[in-house]
């Protein structure tokens, strides 16, 4: 039964004054006012792989200076499995407030997608910063006396059954630099995944494999105890971490250019002023000359480019993968 025609009216006035309250609030606390007060509470960001890998290294140095920033709590929450879509797809479906973000990597974000058993897109996150450039180095048992290509090619045709090569896994950098290099010197490359990046560098030191692309900061420990030796780095110029090591351009090798990038991201949907906000912290984070410094050590660089050139980026990185595994009829 319904009210009083006095009542009913009452009611109505009631509610529309009510809306009218909440609107004008809205117009009086707009978005970048809103914005202004992030963060009002701690933040997470989720390392897709385990605790002292590279991602995780590199967020927590980052979080540290972020939360001096910021004034707040910067707290990293390792989700490792499925070489980083587990901690991905949890960042994915979080909600877009800025609270929940992610240690992206080419292989999480770029890669990741590229599997059946994967549920969500490269386009279901927001880029925040990018954080840094981290190539990979190749590296052979250090009693092959491996020094160049010349050497690459004469070590594989001691290995009639072809050439074995390890890496953290199928589908990541490491294993698709070895397509290319495959490619690149016509050679017949065997594949052989391991759990780690670490153990990926002891299976070349110990002679179950011929050769792997390392992330340097899991080869170091192996190369100055001359357990294995480094060949080239993949990147455009050399390391200062090894300087010594020659670089796949300098090997006439372009396409041997392969970056395990790091980058911060979002939940699809992130309100630009709270983009700005985080963005603004990550770039005084890598512009300190402490935490450059504890990259270079890692065989990292500080990415400094602007938000918007890392969107171009990462979308060009997404489609030169998809290429790679297309081509390569890669399947997981």
């Amino acid at each position: 039964m319904g009210l009083p025609f006095g009542k009913s009216k009452k009611v109505l006035n009631a509610v529309f004054a009510a809306s009218v309250t909440t609107a004008l609030m809205g117009l009086a606390h707009p978005p970048q006012a809103r914005a202004a007060s992030f963060p009002s509470r701690p933040i997470t960001i989720i390392v897709g792989s385990e605790a002292g890998s590279s991602p995780d290294v590199l967020a927590r140095l980052v979080a540290s200076d972020m939360g001096a920033a910021l004034h707040q709590s910067i707290i990293v929450e390792n989700k490792p499995g499925a070489t980083g879509a587990i901690g991905a797809g949890y960042v994915a479906s979080a909600r877009p407030d800025g609270y929940t973000l992610l240690m992206g990597t080419v292989s999480n974000i770029a890669l990741s997608p590229l599997s059946r058993t994967v549920h969500y897109k490269s386009g279901d996150f927001t880029v925040v910063s990018p954080v840094a450039s981290v190539p990979l180095v190749l590296v052979t048992a250090y009693g092959a006396n491996v020094h160049d290509l010349a050497g690459i090619k004469a070590l594989a045709a001691k290995q009639p059954q072809g050439m074995a090569y390890s890496s953290p896994g199928i589908g990541g950098p490491q294993h698709l630099a070895g397509l290319l290099l495959q490619k690149a010197l016509g050679l017949n490359l065997l594949h052989v995944p391991y759990k780690s990046g670490g153990a990926a560098v002891l299976a070349v030191a110990s002679g179950e494999t011929q050769l792997t692309f390392a992330g340097v900061s899991a080869a170091m420990p192996f190369i100055h105890s001359k357990k294995v030796a480094p060949v080239f780095v993949t990147a455009t110029a050399r390391l200062q971490s090894l300087p010594q090591v020659p670089t796949a351009k300098e090997f006439g090798m372009p396409d041997l250019l392969v970056d395990n990038w790091h980058g911060l991201f979002a939940p699809h949907g992130l309100p630009e002023p709270v983009r700005q906000v985080l963005a603004a912290a990550v770039h005084k984070a890598l512009e300190n000359p402490k935490v450059q410094e504890k990259f270079t050590a890692l065989g990292a660089a500080v990415d400094l480019r602007s938000p918007d050139d890392y969107v171009g980026f990462v979308s060009a990185e997404t489609k030169r993968w998809a290429q790679v595994v297309h081509e390569n009829h890669i399947s997981f």
